[in-house]
Protein backbone atom coordinates (compact mmCIF):
# COMPACT_ATOMS: atom_id res chain seq x y z
CA UNK A 1 0.00 0.00 0.00
CA UNK A 2 2.75 2.52 1.08
CA UNK A 3 4.42 2.57 -2.78
CA UNK A 4 0.19 3.64 -4.25
CA UNK A 5 -0.38 6.21 -1.86
CA UNK A 6 1.49 9.81 -1.76
CA UNK A 7 4.11 10.60 1.56
CA UNK A 8 2.09 12.99 2.26
CA UNK A 9 -0.76 10.12 3.34
CA UNK A 10 1.25 7.44 4.22
CA UNK A 11 4.65 6.31 4.00
CA UNK A 12 7.46 3.61 5.41
CA UNK A 13 10.65 5.24 3.93
CA UNK A 14 11.66 8.95 2.15
CA UNK A 15 12.48 9.31 -1.25
CA UNK A 16 15.24 7.37 -3.21
CA UNK A 17 18.01 9.42 -4.00
CA UNK A 18 18.72 12.59 -2.00
CA UNK A 19 21.03 10.47 0.12
CA UNK A 20 18.39 11.46 3.29
CA UNK A 21 16.96 9.47 6.20
CA UNK A 22 15.21 9.94 9.33
CA UNK A 23 15.47 9.62 13.28
CA UNK A 24 12.54 8.69 14.97
CA UNK A 25 11.72 8.36 18.41
CA UNK A 26 8.11 7.00 20.32
CA UNK A 27 6.52 6.45 23.52
CA UNK A 28 8.14 10.23 24.81
CA UNK A 29 8.47 12.80 26.40
CA UNK A 30 10.09 11.25 29.44
CA UNK A 31 11.34 13.47 32.17
CA UNK A 32 15.35 12.15 32.33
CA UNK A 33 15.78 10.13 28.67
CA UNK A 34 14.08 12.47 26.48
CA UNK A 35 16.86 15.84 27.50
CA UNK A 36 19.48 13.53 27.29
CA UNK A 37 18.64 12.46 24.09
CA UNK A 38 18.27 15.90 22.80
CA UNK A 39 21.52 16.86 24.50
CA UNK A 40 23.09 14.26 22.14
CA UNK A 41 21.75 15.16 19.07
CA UNK A 42 22.30 18.83 19.95
CA UNK A 43 25.80 17.96 20.07
CA UNK A 44 26.00 15.70 16.74
CA UNK A 45 23.74 18.37 14.78
CA UNK A 46 21.30 15.69 14.14
CA UNK A 47 17.75 16.40 13.51
CA UNK A 48 14.99 14.38 14.62
CA UNK A 49 11.32 13.59 14.79
CA UNK A 50 9.33 12.87 18.33
CA UNK A 51 6.33 10.93 17.86
CA UNK A 52 4.96 12.15 21.46
CA UNK A 53 1.96 10.33 23.95
CA UNK A 54 -0.32 13.03 24.70
CA UNK A 55 -0.53 11.96 28.60
CA UNK A 56 3.14 12.22 28.87
CA UNK A 57 3.25 15.30 27.45
CA UNK A 58 0.73 17.11 29.64
CA UNK A 59 2.57 15.96 32.27
CA UNK A 60 6.15 17.87 30.89
CA UNK A 61 5.20 20.26 28.32
CA UNK A 62 8.68 22.06 28.39
CA UNK A 63 10.30 18.96 26.52
CA UNK A 64 7.98 19.38 24.17
CA UNK A 65 8.53 22.56 23.68
CA UNK A 66 12.28 22.62 24.01
CA UNK A 67 12.41 19.70 21.07
CA UNK A 68 10.59 22.16 18.98
CA UNK A 69 12.71 24.98 19.77
CA UNK A 70 15.87 22.78 18.84
CA UNK A 71 14.84 22.27 15.18
CA UNK A 72 13.00 19.06 15.69
CA UNK A 73 9.55 17.79 14.18
CA UNK A 74 6.83 17.11 16.64
CA UNK A 75 4.45 14.26 15.84
CA UNK A 76 1.56 12.35 17.91
CA UNK A 77 1.32 8.65 18.71
CA UNK A 78 -1.94 9.12 20.40
CA UNK A 79 -3.03 10.05 24.32
CA UNK A 80 -3.32 6.59 26.28
CA UNK A 81 -0.91 4.72 23.72
CA UNK A 82 -3.66 1.47 24.03
CA UNK A 83 -3.72 -2.03 22.29
CA UNK A 84 -4.60 -1.05 18.55
CA UNK A 85 -7.62 -3.89 19.32
CA UNK A 86 -8.79 -2.10 22.47
CA UNK A 87 -9.31 1.18 20.21
CA UNK A 88 -12.17 1.80 17.85
CA UNK A 89 -11.99 4.30 15.24
CA UNK A 90 -14.13 6.86 16.66
CA UNK A 91 -11.65 6.54 19.94
CA UNK A 92 -8.55 6.80 18.00
CA UNK A 93 -9.72 10.03 16.00
CA UNK A 94 -10.87 11.31 19.06
CA UNK A 95 -7.10 10.72 20.79
CA UNK A 96 -5.66 12.17 18.14
CA UNK A 97 -7.56 15.43 18.18
CA UNK A 98 -6.66 15.59 21.83
CA UNK A 99 -2.94 15.36 21.61
CA UNK A 100 -3.09 17.87 18.44
CA UNK A 101 -5.24 20.46 20.58
CA UNK A 102 -2.13 19.63 23.28
CA UNK A 103 0.76 19.59 21.11
CA UNK A 104 0.29 22.52 18.62
CA UNK A 105 0.52 25.88 21.21
CA UNK A 106 3.84 23.77 22.51
CA UNK A 107 5.20 23.28 19.47
CA UNK A 108 4.56 26.50 17.39
CA UNK A 109 1.69 24.60 14.77
CA UNK A 110 -0.53 21.49 13.86
CA UNK A 111 1.74 18.46 14.14
CA UNK A 112 0.75 16.96 10.79
CA UNK A 113 3.04 13.54 11.62
CA UNK A 114 1.08 10.62 13.10
CA UNK A 115 2.20 6.94 14.09
CA UNK A 116 -0.22 4.83 14.93
CA UNK A 117 0.53 2.47 18.35
CA UNK A 118 1.90 -0.68 16.93
CA UNK A 119 2.59 0.25 13.73
CA UNK A 120 -1.02 -0.73 13.11
CA UNK A 121 -4.42 0.95 11.63
CA UNK A 122 -7.54 0.10 10.35
CA UNK A 123 -8.86 1.07 6.78
CA UNK A 124 -11.24 3.45 8.62
CA UNK A 125 -8.80 4.70 11.52
CA UNK A 126 -6.16 5.60 8.43
CA UNK A 127 -9.11 7.63 6.24
CA UNK A 128 -10.18 9.65 10.04
CA UNK A 129 -6.33 10.45 9.91
CA UNK A 130 -6.53 11.95 6.52
CA UNK A 131 -9.87 14.13 7.30
CA UNK A 132 -7.51 15.24 10.53
CA UNK A 133 -4.48 16.54 7.92
CA UNK A 134 -2.47 13.64 9.41
CA UNK A 135 0.25 12.28 7.66
CA UNK A 136 0.96 8.31 9.20
CA UNK A 137 4.46 7.35 9.13
CA UNK A 138 5.71 3.93 10.07
CA UNK A 139 9.03 2.71 9.46
CA UNK A 140 11.47 0.30 7.69
CA UNK A 141 14.51 -0.09 10.71
CA UNK A 142 13.65 -1.14 13.62
CA UNK A 143 16.63 -2.24 16.21
CA UNK A 144 14.36 -3.25 18.91
CA UNK A 145 16.14 -0.90 21.34
CA UNK A 146 13.11 -2.00 23.92
CA UNK A 147 14.26 -5.69 23.96
CA UNK A 148 17.84 -4.48 23.65
CA UNK A 149 18.27 -3.07 26.93
CA UNK A 150 22.17 -1.63 26.17
CA UNK A 151 23.64 0.52 23.95
CA UNK A 152 26.33 -1.43 22.99
CA UNK A 153 23.24 -4.19 21.54
CA UNK A 154 22.24 -1.32 19.62
CA UNK A 155 25.35 -0.42 18.12
CA UNK A 156 25.56 -3.76 17.14
CA UNK A 157 22.87 -4.00 15.74
CA UNK A 158 23.06 -1.06 13.04
CA UNK A 159 26.36 -2.71 12.58
CA UNK A 160 24.44 -5.60 10.97
CA UNK A 161 21.90 -3.56 9.37
CA UNK A 162 23.70 -0.80 7.19
CA UNK A 163 21.85 2.33 7.07
CA UNK A 164 20.76 3.22 3.97
CA UNK A 165 18.93 6.32 1.66
CA UNK A 166 15.09 6.81 3.02
CA UNK A 167 15.37 4.94 5.79
CA UNK A 168 13.25 5.72 8.44
CA UNK A 169 14.43 4.49 11.90
CA UNK A 170 12.47 3.80 14.68
CA UNK A 171 13.78 3.94 18.09
CA UNK A 172 12.26 4.91 21.81
CA UNK A 173 13.23 8.20 24.04
CA UNK A 174 11.79 6.52 27.03
CA UNK A 175 15.38 4.15 27.68
CA UNK A 176 18.25 4.91 29.43
CA UNK A 177 20.47 2.92 27.07
CA UNK A 178 19.51 4.85 24.11
CA UNK A 179 21.43 8.50 24.10
CA UNK A 180 24.62 6.81 24.19
CA UNK A 181 24.09 4.52 20.83
CA UNK A 182 23.37 8.03 18.72
CA UNK A 183 26.97 8.84 18.48
CA UNK A 184 27.19 5.55 16.70
CA UNK A 185 24.33 5.80 14.53
CA UNK A 186 25.51 9.38 13.49
CA UNK A 187 28.74 8.06 12.38
CA UNK A 188 27.50 5.19 10.73
CA UNK A 189 25.21 7.59 8.58
CA UNK A 190 28.08 9.98 7.85
CA UNK A 191 29.93 7.31 6.88
CA UNK A 192 27.68 6.58 4.09
CA UNK A 193 27.05 10.04 2.85
CA UNK A 194 23.42 10.46 4.71
CA UNK A 195 22.20 13.39 6.16
CA UNK A 196 19.66 13.14 9.17
CA UNK A 197 15.90 15.17 8.38
CA UNK A 198 12.42 15.28 9.35
CA UNK A 199 9.85 13.73 7.60
CA UNK A 200 8.07 17.04 6.83
CA UNK A 201 11.33 17.36 4.33
CA UNK A 202 9.64 14.60 2.31
CA UNK A 203 6.53 15.60 2.20
CA UNK A 204 7.25 19.30 1.59
CA UNK A 205 10.15 18.66 -0.95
Amino acid sequence: MAGALPRRLFMTSGPPGRNTLALTFDDGPHPEHTPAILDRLRALGVKATFFVVGKHAVRWPEIVRRAAAEGHAVGHHSWEHRAPEQVSAAALLDEARRTLDLLAPLSGRPPRLFRPPHGKLTPGKLLGLWRLGQSVVLWNRDPKDYLLGDAALVRAWFEGAPLADGDIVLMHDNLPHVPAALDALAARAAARGLRFVTPDEWIDG
